[in-house]
Order: structure tokens, then sequence, then C-alpha cells
């Protein structure tokens, strides 16, 4: 018998589940930055506090402006990180780093998603979430938008 159909059975039918009684809490933002300048470093979300035992998911999307069909150099990246209010990464696997990748109009917008679990025993407060854009050729400058829920596990 399947886990899902042993479920089934242990909850009966018409058994709900309510995220109150699981203990989850959920709060989302957003942020848009018109990013006109190269190699600049925009603070996208500020004052952001991630919870004790919460998971945070950010997606991102680097989408180009009109005209921007430029050629950048091979060392082209766009990134986006978690920081204190430092300006310090707070863990080494919460950046995302697209290397040779650079929004062009009607090819591509670069995409992605940065996650992290705060199990550090405290809630992380005064936090941001930064995005950056760089070429050393042609910068094709894009407009970012940062989309972030945070699901907290009680």
């Amino acid at each position: 018998m399947s886990n899902a159909r042993n479920l089934a059975n242990l909850l009966g039918t018409g058994t709900t589940i309510s995220t109150s009684k699981l203990g989850l809490t959920f709060s989302n933002g957003s942020a848009t930055q018109d990013g006109t300048s190269n190699n600049t470093v925009y603070d996208m979300v500020t004052g952001l506090t991630i919870p004790s035992k919460a998971l945070i998911v950010i997606g991102y999307d680097f989408n180009p402006k009109s005209g921007q069909n430029g050629v950048p150099g091979s060392n082209a990246t766009c990134w986006v990180l978690i920081t204190d209010s430092s300006n310090s990464a707070i863990d080494s696997s919460t950046a995302s780093n697209m290397v040779n990748a650079n929004p062009v109009v009607g090819y591509r917008n670069v995409i992605g998603q940065v996650t992290y679990f705060n199990e550090t025993g405290s809630d992380l407060t005064s936090h941001k979430i930064r995005a950056q854009q760089y070429a050393d050729g042609t910068l094709n400058s894009s407009v970012i938008t940062i989309k972030y829920k945070i699901i907290g596990f009680g």
C-alpha cells in the first residue's frame, strides 16, 4: 500500500490539517529596481527579519530593458545575496552568482533563486537582500525583480 494511502487511512475521510495546528507562519514581499549602472550593488530589501527555524525562498529576475542587446565580456555576472546589516553574507551558500550571464533583449532574462534555512537558534534581524549586475563588455542594464517568501516552522 502506498504511503499516501496509509496516511489517508490513518487520518480518515475529510480530515484536514490547518497550518495553525502545524505552527507554520508565512510572510512575503517583493522589490523592483531599475538598474542603470554597471557594477552597482542595490539593496533590494532592507530591515528583513528571518525568524529562527524559518526558510526563506527568494526568486529573482534580471529583465533586460528595450534596446539592451550588447555583448558582455566573458566575466559578466548577475548575483543575489542575503547579508546582515554590515553587508556580510550570512552563509556562503546564500548567494546566487550567474557567471557568463547577462540578460539580452529577445534572448534571455537571468532568473534563479536563493534559499536559506535559519538554524541559528535566534531571529536574524536587520538583514538585506542585495543584487548586482556586472559586465566588462557592454552592460545590458535590466529591471531587477525580487520576490521572497518566509516560512516559519515555529
